[in-house]
């Protein structure tokens, strides 16, 4: 099948160590548009933090040094709120595919077999995920409940979505909602994730304006 032939899952630990050690910005009530590779375009709150090149490079460094594993990028683009703690993340990566697979051999294999896909989605999550909740467990992160599989649009775009609960660091009794989306772009793969800490009313408002703003080419 299309999805383990390819591999779609490959170091997700990155994506999950850059929400726990980012630094916080302030509130906003207007928004930037920012444009990423010149193929992801987004809008954020204009007063959010945006990480430079060498803090994002830092943080890839410092999560391999804690997990063992060797990350395949470096976040292109990580923002995340304020007030501290933050209360939400966004990241937006870029990875190199092994073959090409475009959008439109994405769509016929789901076209074909929704159900058999996901089950390939679940099936390498279930193999892969282990090691990285491993590592994660060494800052206190524990995985909440269980995952959810499916096929999203995104930016004009079809998302493979990966959605999950963990705790947040130093705090076990706090969660955090991640959904990771990974969109096919033909020799590479758009990793976009949204953060969310807890569940505030105001925070999701932001969440849902930066989701609907997102395109995709």
């Amino acid at each position: 099948m299309l999805f383990s032939s390819y591999k779609i899952f490959q170091r997700l630990f990155v994506l999950l160590v850059l929400s726990l050690v980012m630094v916080a910005a302030s509130d906003a009530q207007t928004y930037s548009h920012l444009n990423v590779k010149g193929r992801v375009r987004l809008e954020i709150p204009s007063d959010w933090t945006v990480s430079d090149s060498e803090q994002r490079k830092k943080i890839t460094e410092w999560s391999e040094k804690i997990s063992g594993l060797q990350n395949l990028h470096v976040a292109s683009l990580s923002a995340q709120s304020f007030p501290a703690p933050s209360k939400m993340f966004v990241r937006v990566s870029f990875v190199k595919m092994d073959y090409l697979i475009t959008q439109t051999q994405l769509q016929k294999e789901v076209s074909i077999n929704r159900q058999g896909f996901l089950r390939e989605v679940e099936d390498a999550w279930n193999s892969e995920s282990p090691a990285m909740w491993s590592a994660l467990s060494k800052t206190g992160v524990k995985a909440v409940g269980k995952p959810n599989f499916s096929i999203e649009p995104l930016g004009g775009q079809m998302a493979i979505v990966i959605k999950y609960v963990r705790t947040s660091v130093g705090n076990p009794n706090e969660v955090v909602n991640v959904a990771q989306y990974q969109i096919l772009l033909g020799e590479e793969k758009a990793m976009i994730t949204l953060s969310v800490v807890g569940s505030d009313t105001s925070t999701q408002v932001i969440h849902d304006r930066i989701k609907a703003s997102f395109s995709i080419q």
